[in-house]
C-alpha cells in the first residue's frame, strides 16, 4: 500500500471517533437537539425524554435543568429532574466526583407480574461514583390499589463502584395510601453496601417512626422502630429489633373497639426473598399491662408453611377482659374479671394439594380467678383450672381430630341466691373427637367427673342441619350431688331446712335434639331408695322409687303423634310424713311423653282422720307458656281441728267434706269448681270458685267464694275477746283475694238467721268492741256505765245487719238496718237493749288499721267467771 493511501487510512481511523464524538459533545450543547434524538429514538425505546437546558464542558462538566425521562406505552416509570449537576474525572475510564440532584421525582410502577431480571443489574454498566447527593427529593412507588409516596427525601451515597461498594443515607419522611390503609411517619437508614449486583449485600440502621397508621379495622399511633439491617443475596436480617407502640386499636369504631396502650417488642428474624423463608427466632412483648408474650416462628410464604411456638405468662385477666369487653355479649360488658394465666401453645402447618392442614397444641392455666357482675349478685373467686387441647387439622380423605381436658377445683361461686364453696373439690372433663371444616361436623365422646358424685359420659353430633348431645349418668350419689351443690343454698336461704338430707341413687339418660323443627330432651330417669328427711319439719320421705321414660320438645314445633312412643313408667315410695300428716305405701303409674305429664290412675290415702282422692291428673303442653293442668280432689270427713292445727289461735272443731272437681291450671292460674263443706260453729260453711297463682313467689294470689248459715255466735265468741254473744248468724264472703300475703279485697255480709228461734244477746264488752271497730271510739262506754245500765252485763237484740269492704287497701263498715235516717249494726230487742249506730257511714280507714284493732279483739281470751246477766 502505498504511503499516501495508509496516511489517509489514518487520517480516517483518527477523524471519525473525532468526529463522532464532537457530534455527540454539539448535541449535548444543545436540549433542541437532545430532545429531537430522543424524540427520533422514542419509537425504539418506548422512553420519552425532553429536557430545558443541558451543557457539557470539556473538563465533563454537567448541568442538567427541567429533565423529565418517562414510559410511553406500559405503566412503568416516571423520573423529573429540576437541577442536577455531574462532575467527572476524564480518562480512559470515567469516575463521576460528584452528582448533585435538586428536587427529583421518582415515579414507578409495580407490576403485579414477577419477574425474574436483576433490578440491580443496570448499576454495573455505571461509572464509579464518589459522591451522590440528592436533596428534597420524592420517590412515588403506584399499583392498581397502592401509592407509597416518600416526599422530602434527602440521600447521600458515598464512594460507589459498579462491582460492589458504597455508604447509603437516607431521611425521608413518607406518606402510604392505599385501598382501606393508610400511613406516614419517618423513615432514616444508613447501608454500608459490599455488592450491589445479581443481589446486594451490605448491613447498616433502619429507624423507623410512623406517626400514624390505619386499615379498615385497624389504628397504630406512634410507632417507633430501630433495628439492624442486614442484605446478603436474597436474605433480608433484622436484628435486635426495638420497636414501640403508643396505642394499637382494633375493631369498628364505637363499642366494638380493643384498644392496647404502651406496647413494647424486641425481635431478630429473618426473610430470604427467592425461597420466601422466614424465621423469627426471637420476639418477645408486653403492653397495656397484659403480661409478657414470646413468640418464635418459622416457615415460607409460598407455598405456606409454618412451625410456630407461643408463650405468654402472667397475664393479667382483668385487663384482657377489660380490652375484650367490646366484643362480649352487652349484658356482661359491664362485669369485671380477674386473675392470672398462662398460655403455651405450638403449632405446625402447611399448605399441600390445594388444602392447609396443620396440627396445634396449647395448655392454659388459669389462678386466682374471679368474676363479678355490676350489682355483685353474681360472682365467683378463687378459681383454679387447666385447659390442655391438642388439635389437627382435616387431610385429604381423613377428618380433623382433637382431644381436650379440662380440670378445675377450689372456688367459690355466688349466682344470685345461690352461693356455693367448693374448697377441696375437683371437676374434670376429658374429650375427644373429629371434626370437619367445610361444611362443618363435629362428633365426640367423652367423660367427666362432677365432684366424684357419679359416673358421667357423654358425646356430641354436630352438623350445620342438625345437633344431638348425649348424658349417661350412673351410679349417681344424691346424698353427695346435694352436699357439693345445694346444701350450702338451703342452709343460707331456708335456715328452716338447714337439717334436711338426701339419700338413695340415680341414673339418667338424656338426649338433646336440635334441628331446624324442634329442639327436645329424651330419656329416661331411674332413682332408687330415696328418702328426704328434715326433723326439724317432721318430715319424711322414705323408699322413694322413680322409673320414668320421657320426651319433651322445648322450642319448635310438637312431635308429631305418631313419632310419639309414650312408655310407661312408676313412682312409689314406703312413706311420706309431714307433721300429723301421714300417707303409707303408694304406688301409681306416670307417662311423660310429648310434652304431656299422665297419672292415669286415682291416688287414695288417708288425712287427717278422713279419706281423701286424688283424681288422675293430666298435665298437656308442658313447658310452654299455654300449658293446662286438670285433676280432681275428693275429701270425707276430715278433721278440722287436725288440718287447721297450730295455725288457728283457738280449737276449730268439726269436718270437711267435698269434690272440688275439676281442679285446672291454665294461664298461670289455678282454678276449681265444686265446693268444700266445713261442718263447724253447729252450722255450715260452703267454700267455692278457688283460685290460686304463682304460690311459691312473694306475689302469690288466692281467692275464693264463701257462703254460712246457722253459725252459733255463742260457740263463735266463747274463745275470743270480742265478747259473749248468742244467736244465729249467717251471710257470704264474696270475691275474696288476697295477694302478697294479706287480703286484697272482699264483701262480707253478716245478717241474724232465723231459721231457728234461739236467744239472741249480747255482751257489754262486745258492745264496746264492736262500737270501736266501728267508730275506733270508747264513747259508748258512757252510755254503758251510767244509770240502771251499768248493773247490766248483756243486753238483748233483735237483728244484726252488718257490711264489710275492702277495696284499694281501705276498708269500710256499714250497717244494713236502716230506721229513722239511721244505719244500725245491731238492733235493741223491742222492750230493751242498746243499739250499735253507724255514727259515720261514710267513713273508711286503711285495712292495716283495721287488722290492729281485729287482731286485738279476735285474739283467744282468758277464761272468766260466770256474771250475773241483765
Amino acid at each position: 500500500m502505498s504511503r499516501k493511501k495508509t496516511a489517509i487510512l489514518i487520517l480516517v481511523v483518527i477523524a471519525l471517533p473525532l468526529a463522532f464524538f464532537a457530534g455527540v459533545f454539539t448535541i449535548l450543547q444543545s436540549p433542541a437537539a437532545v430532545n429531537a434524538l430522543a424524540a427520533f429514538l422514542q419509537p425504539v425505546t418506548g422512553i420519552a425524554l425532553h429536557v430545558e437546558d443541558i451543557s457539557l464542558n470539556r473538563h465533563l462538566e454537567a448541568r442538567v435543568k427541567g429533565l423529565r425521562v418517562h414510559t410511553i406505552k406500559d405503566r412503568g416509570f416516571d423520573l423529573s429532574l429540576a437541577q442536577g449537576e455531574v462532575h467527572a474525572r476524564p480518562g480512559l475510564k470515567v469516575e463521576v466526583e460528584k452528582i448533585v440532584l435538586t428536587g427529583p421525582k421518582f415515579s414507578f410502577y409495580i407490576k403485579k407480574k414477577k419477574e425474574d431480571t436483576d433490578p440491580f443489574e443496570v448499576l454495573r454498566k455505571l461509572p464509579a461514583v464518589r459522591l451522590l447527593d440528592v436533596k428534597n427529593g420524592q420517590l412515588e412507588l403506584k399499583s392498581d390499589s397502592f401509592v407509597s409516596v416518600l416526599p422530602g427525601m434527602d440521600m447521600t451515597i458515598r464512594d460507589f463502584k459498579p462491582e460492589g461498594g458504597g455508604t447509603l443515607k437516607s431521611r425521608s419522611r413518607f406518606d402510604i395510601r392505599s385501598t382501606g390503609m393508610t400511613g406516614r411517619g419517618m423513615l432514616e437508614t444508613t447501608l454500608d453496601f459490599s455488592r450491589f449486583s445479581p443481589r446486594p449485600s451490605g448491613s447498616g440502621i433502619l429507624r423507623l417512626s410512623l406517626e400514624r397508621g390505619s386499615s379498615e379495622t385497624t389504628e397504630l399511633e406512634n410507632l417507633m422502630l430501630t433495628t439492624k439491617l442486614m442484605l446478603k443475596g436474597n436474605v433480608l436480617s433484622l436484628d435486635g429489633a426495638m420497636a414501640a407502640v403508643r396505642s394499637f386499636s382494633q375493631g369498628n369504631k364505637g363499642s366494638g373497639r380493643i384498644s392496647i396502650h404502651d406496647i413494647k417488642a424486641s425481635f431478630s428474624g429473618s426473610y430470604d426473598q427467592k425461597t420466601s423463608c422466614f424465621d423469627l427466632t426471637s420476639f418477645e412483648g408486653s403492653g397495656g399491662g397484659i403480661g409478657t408474650l414470646k413468640v418464635r416462628a418459622s416457615g415460607t410464604v409460598k407455598p405456606l408453611s409454618w412451625d410456630v411456638s407461643l408463650r405468654a405468662f402472667s397475664v393479667d385477666l382483668a385487663q384482657v377482659f377489660r380490652m375484650a369487653s367490646p366484643h362480649l355479649p352487652e349484658t356482661f360488658r359491664s362485669w369485671t374479671f380477674k386473675g392470672k394465666g398462662g398460655l403455651e401453645m405450638d403449632s405446625k402447618g402447611q399448605h399441600i394439594n390445594d388444602r392447609t392442614v396443620w396440627k396445634a397444641t396449647a395448655f392454659v392455666d388459669l389462678s386466682e380467678g374471679g368474676f363479678a357482675s355490676p350489682d355483685n349478685s353474681k360472682a365467683g373467686e378463687r378459681i383454679t383450672g387447666r385447659i390442655e387441647l391438642k388439635l389437627s387439622s382435616p387431610e385429604q380423605g381423613r377428618k380433623g381430630s382433637f382431644r381436650i381436658s379440662v380440670k378445675g377445683h377450689d372456688g367459690e361461686l355466688l349466682w344470685g341466691q345461690y352461693y356455693s364453696d367448693f374448697k377441696g373439690r375437683k371437676v374434670e372433663v376429658v374429650s375427644q373427637g373429629i371434626f370437619e371444616q367445610n361444611p362443618f361436623s363435629l362428633s365426640s365422646s367423652g367423660t367427666f367427673d362432677l365432684f366424684q358424685t357419679g359416673h358421667y359420659v357423654f358425646s356430641t353430633d354436630l352438623s350445620e342441619k342438625s345437633s344431638v348431645v348425649s348424658l349417661d349418668a350412673k351410679r349417681v350419689s344424691c346424698p353427695q350431688l346435694f352436699v357439693v351443690l345445694f346444701q350450702n343454698f338451703i342452709s343460707q336461704n331456708y335456715p328452716n331446712l338447714q337439717d334436711l338430707t338426701l339419700n338413695g341413687e340415680f341414673d339418667l339418660k338424656l338426649i338433646l335434639s336440635i334441628s331446624p323443627k324442634r329442639k327436645m330432651i329424651e330419656g329416661r330417669l331411674a332413682l332408687r331408695s330415696g328418702s328426704v328427711r328434715s326433723a326439724s319439719n317432721r318430715l319424711l320421705l322414705s323408699g322413694l322409687n322413680i322409673f320414668l321414660p320421657y320426651d319433651l320438645v322445648l322450642t319448635g314445633e310438637p312431635l308429631p303423634e305418631t313419632e310419639r312412643i309414650a312408655r310407661p313408667g312408676s313412682v312409689s315410695f314406703e312413706g311420706f310424713e309431714k307433721a300429723d300428716l301421714k300417707i303409707g305405701n303408694l304406688e301409681t303409674p306416670i307417662i311423660l311423653s310429648g310434652n304431656r305429664l299422665i297419672l292415669p290412675n286415682p291416688i287414695d290415702f288417708s288425712l287427717f282422720g278422713g279419706e281423701v282422692r286424688l283424681a288422675p291428673i293430666r298435665i298437656e303442653e308442658l313447658l310452654f307458656p299455654q300449658m293446662r293442668a286438670e285433676t280432681g280432689l275428693t275429701v270425707k270427713h276430715l278433721n278440722l281441728e287436725k288440718l287447721i292445727g297450730q295455725a288457728s289461735p283457738f280449737p276449730l272443731t268439726g269436718r270437711i267434706d267435698g269434690d272440688l272437681s275439676p281442679v285446672v291450671f291454665e294461664e298461670g292460674k289455678w282454678s276449681a269448681g265444686g265446693s268444700l263443706i266445713a261442718r263447724i260453729f253447729g252450722g255450715q260453711v260452703i267454700f267455692k270458685n278457688f283460685s290460686a297463682g304463682m304460690p311459691f313467689s312473694s306475689s302469690r294470689f288466692f281467692g275464693a267464694d264463701v257462703t254460712f248459715d246457722a253459725i252459733d255466735l255463742e260457740e263463735v265468741t266463747a274463745n275470743i275477746k270480742l265478747g259473749q254473744m248468742t244467736g244465729l248468724i249467717q251471710g257470704s264472703l264474696k270475691d275474696f283475694q288476697m295477694e302478697y300475703g294479706q287480703p286484697a279485697r272482699f264483701d262480707l255480709v253478716i245478717t241474724s238467721d232465723l231459721s231457728r228461734k234461739v236467744p239472741q244477746s249480747i255482751s257489754v264488752d262486745a258492745i264496746k268492741n264492736l262500737s270501736i271497730i266501728s267508730t275506733g271510739s270508747e264513747a259508748i262506754s258512757d252510755i254503758l256505765n251510767s244509770g240502771l245500765n251499768r248493773f247490766f252485763h248483756e243486753y238483748p237484740y233483735s237483728e244484726i245487719g252488718l257490711r264489710c269492704t275492702l277495696a284499694d287497701d281501705l276498708f269500710s263498715l256499714r250497717g244494713l238496718i236502716h230506721e229513722g235516717g239511721k244505719e244500725y249494726l245491731i238492733r235493741r230487742a223491742p222492750l230493751r237493749g242498746i243499739d250499735i249506730v253507724n255514727q259515720n257511714p261514710d267513713n273508711s280507714i286503711s285495712f292495716k288499721d283495721m287488722a290492729e284493732r281485729m287482731g286485738r279483739l279476735f285474739s283467744p281470751r282468758q277464761k272468766s267467771k260466770d256474771v250475773p246477766s241483765g
